[in-house]
């Protein structure tokens, strides 16, 4: 008898067994990078997209701000099939805003000073909030929401 170098075929269908079950790991792996990667790239937009409107509504002269009111940006942007809504809201005299009844969505909801100014003297400042709202591809609906302060261009420190 002579002995025979090789595998058999038990050793290479087990051999075939262990390496589908480590590129099983493998593409699961890829399937959580791909799924972090739209999420990523969705907040990213909606970020941009609130901060553009930020600086939109930043330079608007300040008497020419519509305030204590929801202010809903017509038509939406669309970006890899994802379509994102933003508004915004201006309170006059304030230093942050509150939303009644918010729910962190695109809703219509009126705005509010968060905190009550001091009566005697008046704050040359709005408090301005813009928000990006978008429903993933499974449905979920996600929000960013930004805030600053719109000085009065007008009024002498």
């Amino acid at each position: 008898m002579r002995k025979e170098n090789g595998f058999t075929l038990i050793e290479v269908m087990i051999a075939l067994v262990i390496l589908l079950i480590g590129m099983l790991g493998v593409i699961g792996m890829q399937y959580y990078a791909v799924t972090g990667n739209t999420a990523s790239r969705e907040l990213r937009i909606a970020t941009n997209l609130g901060q553009e409107l930020i600086e939109q509504v930043k330079s608007t002269r300040y008497a020419n701000l519509v305030s204590n009111a929801d202010n809903p940006l017509v038509g939406t942007a669309i970006s890899g099939g994802v379509a994102f809504t933003r508004r915004w809201w201006v309170v006059p005299n304030c230093m942050a805003i509150a939303l009644v009844n918010d729910n962190n969505t695109c809703q219509a909801l009126a705005a509010n000073c968060a905190g009550i100014p001091d009566g005697a003297v008046v704050m040359p400042v709005s408090a301005i909030r813009s928000r990006a709202c978008w429903t993933d591809k499974n449905g979920a609906v996600h929000s960013v929401s930004l805030d600053t302060l719109r000085w009065d261009e007008n009024v002498v420190p």
